[in-house]
């Protein structure tokens, strides 16, 4: 079954911490959750049981400096909860930052001495969006907190559900405010370091033509959930019945006549007992359960287009030869729409 890594970005370690407790309590393993968060100036050290050292191994609690020298496999938490096995270290490009479960297992190699690679290389590795993970690292950079959750396909409605919670961060949002700061993503960075760090192995005076390329992904979002509860209530209701009651009347009536003159036959003074029977209906009431109406819900799934607008920047040389010869204009040729985005 195909595994996704679901992501979740908090403005802080507590809000995120609070996230993993909820994920745990949902019966979500320990080995497929991970937290990432800043830990500048370290303010989330004394939550932190070991640091990273030089020989590859996790000190024990950093208060009592007992050193046991606890394995990376223990960053994953163990029994006592992700949270347990929460370790200090530092990331390339990123600074210190305290981290537990499967990605920092990843950002620290098994014996290599050091975090190996970046949090964004890693974040890739895992299946997350080139862009997301470089935005996701400039987030801790700036003091956030990172979850991930490695969730099956059908789970991951339920992890999307717990980590919908408050504290959650609208990162589509705080990311545009980034980019209204000047802050443009990792691309450009890399590339003029690059160019940069080449003239200084010639003699040569070289400006670096620069060109940004726009790359168009895709993630999944929550868009909101629709929810059908069903409930019993009671409503009273009335009918008509006919119903047939009888009567039994008794009455006397005088005897006058030829009647009265008639002989008795039989044993005029013999005692009789004469006995009628009153029947009557009531009413009984039975009830039958019967489907009057059906209310289903389903998903539909549409496919549409969307066009993405966004602004490029391009490195243009004008030269001036004072010699009098007419030299073009160097750069990049063609529109940024006329190339694969």
């Amino acid at each position: 079954m195909t595994n996704k890594t679901i992501t979740a970005f908090f403005d802080n370690y507590e809000d995120a911490s609070e996230a993993v407790r909820r994920l745990e309590s949902a019966g979500i393993p320990n080995r497929d959750i991970s937290l990432v968060a800043s830990n500048e100036g370290e303010r989330y050290s004394s939550h932190a049981t070991r640091t990273f050292d030089k020989n590859s191994k996790f000190d024990d609690d950093v208060s009592d400096g007992a050193g046991t020298g606890a394995t990376v496999g223990t960053l994953a938490g163990g029994g006592a909860g992700l949270l347990a096995g929460l370790g200090m270290l530092a990331i390339p490009g990123l600074g210190p930052v305290v981290a537990a479960g499967w990605l920092a297992s990843t950002l620290v190699g098994a014996g290599a001495g050091a975090a190996i690679g970046g949090l964004s290389g890693a974040l890739i590795d895992a299946g997350v969006d080139e862009n997301d993970a470089h935005s996701y690292a400039e987030g801790i950079r700036r003091g956030g907190a990172l979850v991930t959750v490695r969730a099956s396909e059908t789970e991951v409605d339920r992890v999307l559900d717990i980590l919908d919670d408050e504290g959650t961060v609208n990162f589509d949002e705080r990311e545009n405010s980034w980019r209204a700061e000047g802050w443009t993503g990792a691309g450009t960075t890399g590339t003029t370091a690059s160019a940069v760090a080449s003239t200084s192995d010639r003699a040569d005076k070289v400006i670096p033509v620069v060109e940004e390329k726009l790359n168009i992904g895709k993630r999944e979002v929550n868009r909101g959930r629709v929810r059908l509860h069903s409930r019993i209530v009671e409503q009273p209701v009335q009918e008509q019945v006919s119903l047939r009651e009888e009567r039994v009347k008794v009455e006397r009536r005088p005897v006058s006549g030829n009647a009265q003159r008639g002989a008795v036959g039989g044993d005029a003074f013999k005692e009789r007992t004469i006995e009628v029977e009153e029947r009557g209906e009531e009413a009984v009431v039975s009830k039958e359960a019967r489907v009057v109406e059906e209310v289903v819900v389903r998903k539909e799934a549409d496919q549409r287009t969307e066009t993405v607008s966004d602004t490029v920047r391009k490195t243009e040389v004008d030269v001036e030869d004072a010699r009098g010869k007419q030299i073009p204009r160097t750069g990049t040729t063609g529109k940024p729409s006329d190339r694969n985005r």
